[in-house]
């Protein structure tokens, strides 16, 4: 089972400008401005005094993204205010999201409403559980609020799954018996019932990499995702393979500086190769145990059960789901029908759209990843307005301020229109806005804000007002040579 995406969040990039190898739009923009629509003049000048262009210029993403915690700024698509995740961070390692609900809601309420719906009814719901009983864990909420969420995420999923039976009565008859073997495992998830299922590396370690991101203990953590690392080389999956003894020297810290240890140790290997996948996961769920984290310990006796070939429950997932499918309609004739499939599969309820999703998803998961993950799609993150799947540079000028969901979003559906169209056609003036008043500070380049105009317009086809930069970028008058006087 092949898994893609270890984080759909993810935006970590090298801080470089490219200014100097990558000239702007804005440079050719100042030569021939005649091909472009955001100021009509011929040629233009810094003409303010009061503003300082220099040293203090943003020029990276880091120091781009740290605007929110000087100013309030706004999500270029959805207008909701952005959060710090450096302020994300300090109330994760300060223990907030593990505290009593009651506590845990006094110190992050400010935050709901930079909170999208689903988040917010999940937030209202774990409120209400403050109230009642305040002592109670953000753990312990999810699981007593499971069966009910369950329910009602089943109901918004059987229409889709009733649309995928009836498209697979047109599947030739062998494809058609892959779609039933395939759907009767989904059955046994669906169901929260236990099943033979077969181990996967993979699988395994995009599970606890995603966990391990609310791990404080930076050791801890390291051992974790190394050792899982060692689970997913070929050697395993090839039964008449040996495995290699640098790896051996590895997944067992053997010292191989001392030929004698190394001698006894090589002796008292197990033949094995599951004996060895075992001991490896024993090793994480030790870890796991000082961490106090049940989710970890959970997923390492549920791999170990895999490997034995005993029944497991295992979480429906639509990613999973969706990777398998496509295996199971690999090399169908119908190419159509395979794509119309595959497409009804994208509308299932996801936990950053549905609050019974989210709910379902965080059963026993630890109550340090539940509170990251509820506020975490508010977090200010850098949006390529020109995406790098389209070429689109890491330059100051192709960047803007948008939280985490909806960046999440554009780069699922690699089309900004799609997430423009959910939210109110005013929002992108309204964040322009605020990014003129940075470059009036004299924090931000006037070529990079117009830069980033010109970039969105040219992805969106929406227009933006520059009007608030003229007081800065005015007209340079030419001043034409004098003739000379001829001399008698």
């Amino acid at each position: 089972m092949k898994i893609f995406g270890i984080n759909a969040f993810y935006t970590g990039l090298k801080n470089t400008t490219g200014q100097k190898d990558n000239p702007s739009p804005l440079n050719s923009l100042y030569i021939h401005p005649a091909s472009h629509n955001l100021i009509s003049a011929d040629t233009f000048t810094k003409t303010s005094p009061e503003i300082s262009f220099g040293a203090n210029l943003i020029t990276s993403q880091s120091k781009f993204k740290r605007l929110v915690r000087t100013r309030t700024m706004h999500c270029i698509y959805c207008n909701k205010v952005l959060v710090d995740e450096e302020e994300l961070n300090r109330l994760e390692k300060g223990g907030v999201f593990s505290e009593p609900i009651n506590s845990f809601i006094n110190k992050t309420k400010k935050y709901y409403p930079s909170m999208h719906e689903a988040h917010r009814k999940v937030y209202k719901m774990i409120s209400k559980y403050a109230q009642q009983s305040p002592q109670t864990t953000l753990e312990q909420v999810m699981l007593t609020l499971y069966p009910r969420a369950m329910r009602n995420l089943r109901k918004s999923q059987k229409p889709l799954f009733d649309k995928l039976y009836n498209s697979a009565k047109n599947l030739p008859p062998e494809y058609k018996e892959r779609f039933d073997a395939f759907m009767k495992i989904q059955e046994y998830k669906l169901k929260d019932k236990p099943f033979i299922n077969e181990f996967s590396a993979k699988e395994f370690n995009y599970n606890l990499y995603n966990m391990c991101k609310t791990v404080g203990n930076d050791r801890l953590k390291n051992i974790m995702i190394s050792k899982a690392g060692y689970l997913t080389h070929p050697t395993f999956k090839n039964k008449d393979e040996e495995i290699p003894e640098k790896l051996l020297f590895k997944i067992y810290d053997i010292n191989t500086k001392y030929k004698n240890s190394v001698k006894a140790f090589l002796k008292e290997v197990p033949p094995a190769k599951d004996s060895i996948m075992l001991q490896i996961i024993y090793a994480i769920r030790l870890a796991g145990q000082k961490l106090s984290r049940n989710d970890i310990i959970e997923l390492c006796d549920r791999a170990v059960n895999e490997i034995i070939g005993l029944p497991v429950k295992v979480p429906f997932s639509n990613k999973t789901f969706r990777y398998d499918l496509n295996e199971a309609l690999d090399g169908l004739p119908d190419e159509a029908l395979k794509r119309k499939m595959l497409n009804i599969t994208k509308d299932l309820p996801t936990s950053m759209e549905n609050p019974y999703s989210f709910i379902a998803k965080h059963a026993g998961a630890s109550s340090e990843k539940i509170g990251h993950n509820l506020l975490f799609p508010s977090t200010v993150t850098i949006e390529h307005l020109k995406t790098k799947y389209d070429n689109g540079q890491n330059v100051i000028g192709n960047y803007a301020l948008s939280c985490a969901f909806d960046n999440n979003f554009v780069r699922s559906n690699r089309n900004m229109n799609v997430v423009l169209n959910h939210y109110n056609p005013r929002n992108p003036q309204k964040y322009f806005n605020e990014i003129f008043q940075v470059v009036k500070e004299g924090l931000l380049s006037v070529e990079d804000a117009l830069e980033q105009v010109a970039t969105f317009q040219e992805q969106s086809g929406r227009k933006i007002d520059t009007s608030a930069l003229n007081s800065i970028i005015k007209p340079q008058v030419k001043v034409k040579p004098k003739k000379k006087q001829r001399k008698y």
